[in-house]
């Protein structure tokens, strides 16, 4: 196979999409929270490593998403990391309402939830959660643009035994879902 021509993305939307849904990348749960205390959780469908010292993750969420304008409030997060065999979890959040449980247990669409300690919501069953302060860094467009501190870390303990390439999770990423993440 070889390729000998770019075709321009005016007009060849589909072929966009599927080669986008190609490139490697997490299908996350974003847990924010509102001025009022209340959890939200949505899919993302970036998140990436940044730096290390301290600990930074970019992400982007959709500019009109719910979770978006929570952010430029509260300015905290929590990503839930999920395995590969959680896939119907990873579709529960692509809904902007979904309904809250104070608890006990508190929880979100039904899933049993956490908080951090700046109260923004994590899923107990992920396999590993990174949370902390939120600051947009740029206007995309259709997504904001959000570095992400990060001030707590928690994992399960197949992702911390041996080594990264040896673990026993394989963490969800968006062409595992089957699901169309783009206009």
């Amino acid at each position: 196979m070889s390729l000998n021509h770019l075709t321009s993305v005016e007009g060849a939307e589909e072929l966009r999409r599927r080669v986008l849904w190609s490139v490697p990348t997490a299908l996350a749960v974003l847990g924010c929270v509102t001025a009022e205390g209340q959890p939200h959780l949505m899919n993302v469908s970036w998140v990436t490593p940044a730096a290390h010292s301290p600990t930074r993750l970019v992400f982007a969420v959709e500019s009109t998403a719910r979770s978006n304008a929570i952010l430029h409030d509260s300015a905290c997060f929590a990503l839930s990391l999920l395995d590969v065999e959680q896939r119907a979890l990873g579709r529960a959040f692509v809904k902007p309402h979904l309904e809250w449980w104070a608890g006990p247990p508190e929880s979100v669409a039904g899933h049993p939830i956490a908080r951090s300690a700046r109260h923004a919501p994590f899923l107990c069953s992920a396999v590993a959660v990174l949370a902390g302060s939120a600051t947009m860094i740029s206007d995309l467009g259709s997504h904001h643009l959000w570095l992400g501190t990060v001030e707590e870390v928690a994992s399960t303990e197949e992702i911390v035994s041996g080594p990264a390439s040896a673990h026993a999770v394989r963490i969800l990423g968006v062409h595992d879902t089957r699901m169309n993440y783009g206009d």
